[in-house]
């Protein structure tokens, strides 16, 4: 017996319904399940405009790696910790949310003055935001940052971009002793890569600021360090060259990885 045009369409799209809901019920539980396997961290970046262009690339690439970041930036121009110690704003950003990191960036000379200058205008002031930190439940990063393409010419005549790196070196170093805080060593990156290569540039015209390549390194010395991965998937950066791109990534791991 022939059943009714009417019945078998009513069939077939009950048929088709059950496919979409099982369908849709498949897609959900991966996307649940992606979600309660992603790794999830919140920084707060306390720092200048040597700070400013990296949370963005840091962010892609911990995405692309399984670990969702959240951010806020606090990144006036030639800020110094002492003026982050005393703002309002930034002392209510550290304890707006429970951070997992707060990155803390010195002015870009400081850390490469003599020791007794040190101790006045840096030391008592990363003390105290490390304080409010630790008390908000974070963990506080310092940023080491890199030696000025021909040195910190300004106070020293004859200064050089290794000779700048390696007092800014001693000056994070002691700084991490004073306030018992980790390191994320961006400007050895920096300098392993002009002892590799000298003709990749990392700077912008002012011989001072991170130019893409520069961006690019600083944010996967972090990106090693803030996803724990012992390799990272990296995207393609427009405007470098994949064998470049690919020495970037080999330094930023190699030095993340030294005990």
């Amino acid at each position: 017996m022939k059943k009714p045009e009417s019945y078998l369409k009513l069939k077939i799209f009950f048929l088709i319904s059950l496919l979409a809901v099982g369908t849709f019920l498949l897609v959900a539980q991966k996307t649940q399940t992606d979600q309660e396997h992603q790794k999830i961290l919140s920084v707060l970046f306390i720092g200048n405009s040597y700070t400013r262009p990296l949370p963005t690339m840091i962010q892609s690439i911990a995405e692309i790696n399984g670990t969702q970041i959240t951010y806020r930036s606090l990144t006036p121009g030639g800020w110094t910790l002492r003026k982050h110690s005393e703002s309002v704003e930034t002392l209510e950003a550290i304890h707006e949310r429970k951070w997992d990191y707060v990155v803390l960036q010195e002015q870009s000379q400081l850390p490469s003055f003599p020791e007794e200058q040190r101790r006045k205008e840096i030391y008592p002031y990363a003390k105290k935001l490390t304080d409010e930190v630790r008390k908000a439940g974070a963990t506080p990063l310092l940023f080491l940052t890199w030696g000025r393409q021909h040195g910190d010419i300004q106070n020293i005549p004859d200064d050089t971009r290794s000779k700048m790196q390696t007092r800014l070196l001693e000056g994070y170093q002691n700084m991490a002793k004073t306030t018992f805080s980790e390191i994320v060593p961006v400007g050895l990156a920096w300098e392993a890569i002009h002892s590799l290569d000298k003709n990749i540039d990392l700077y912008t015209h002012d011989g001072s600021h991170p130019n893409r390549k520069g961006v690019y390194l600083s944010s996967l010395v972090f990106a090693f360090h803030l996803v724990g991965l012992s390799q990272l998937n990296t995207p393609p950066i427009t405007g470098i060259a994949e064998e470049t791109a690919e020495l970037l990534v080999q330094q930023a791991k190699a030095l993340t990885l030294s005990p």
